[in-house]
């Protein structure tokens, strides 16, 4: 059995280490799927959809419930369990930190605050684009509460996606494959905007290269969290602005 075992599966699944490696990778990818076929706003939606098949498209109040849904499946899937796949099932070695530990401060700012610098004017014109402004935000709030609420809620799943993406993916690929780490975790956060408009997702190539050298960099996810967030809420704000809507909340 073991002979048939060797001759299909990687040898290092043989090895103490190399189990927990590819397991790592095979981590990765489950997750990726399970949140693709059930853990975002499109799911959630179209699960509606079919329950009110009867009743009529669903209002504007799904969109809300569906980001409340995919904040919690973040937090669950990005989170949750990485964060515990990490702890009962460490890379060796004497630096255990996948991003969580807060950064040298002033080092982080002269790092990342270019980026908000550069991004904010491109994203202003951007958000200009029909397919942009009608595209953002997922939920159109129809008071400054609704949209503060909203915002809130939205900003929690910045937290789960940069863990996952730049802690854990990250910090573990590095270890894995020295060099690689951020490289290797662009695929998957590529694929996680395959839902959203062409040129966000070509961006967050480019993106994902940069915070996830950043990170490794400054041993920590938190400055990307809040760049991160800062653009989100950007593009959100720029498009209801765009539209016509930001004045008459």
């Amino acid at each position: 059995m073991e002979k048939l075992l060797r001759k299909y599966l990687p040898p290092q699944l043989f090895e103490k280490e190399g189990v927990r490696g590819c397991l790592t990778i095979l981590l990765i990818a489950l997750i990726m799927l399970v949140v693709e076929y059930y853990g975002w706003q499109g799911p959630y939606i179209n699960y509606v959809k079919q329950k009110m098949s009867f009743f009529g498209r669903p209002g504007n109040e799904v969109f809300f419930q569906a980001q409340v849904y995919t904040s919690v499946s973040f937090g669950i899937f990005f989170f949750t369990i990485p964060l515990l796949f990490n702890y009962f099932l460490p890379l060796s070695g004497t630096d255990s930190n996948i991003g969580l530990k807060l950064p040298d401060w002033k080092i982080a700012f002269k790092d990342y605050s270019p980026l908000v610098l550069v991004m904010l004017p491109i994203l202003f014109f951007v958000c200009m684009r029909p397919g942009f402004n009608q595209f953002y935000p997922l939920y159109r709030p129809e008071t400054l509460k609704m949209l503060v609420y909203y915002e809130l809620i939205y900003l929690t799943q910045f937290i789960s996606v940069e863990f996952f993406f730049r802690g854990f993916g990250v910090f573990r690929l590095e270890k894995l494959c020295p060099g690689w780490g951020a490289i290797l975790m662009v695929i998957p956060y590529s694929f996680v905007h395959i839902h959203k408009p062409f040129g966000e997702a070509l961006g967050s190539i480019i993106a994902g290269l940069v915070l996830g050298r950043l990170s490794l960099k400054t041993g920590s996810i938190w400055p990307g969290v809040i760049v991160h967030a800062c653009i989100a809420v950007s593009a959100d704000l720029f498009s209801l602005y765009h539209a016509g809507k930001l004045a008459t909340l």
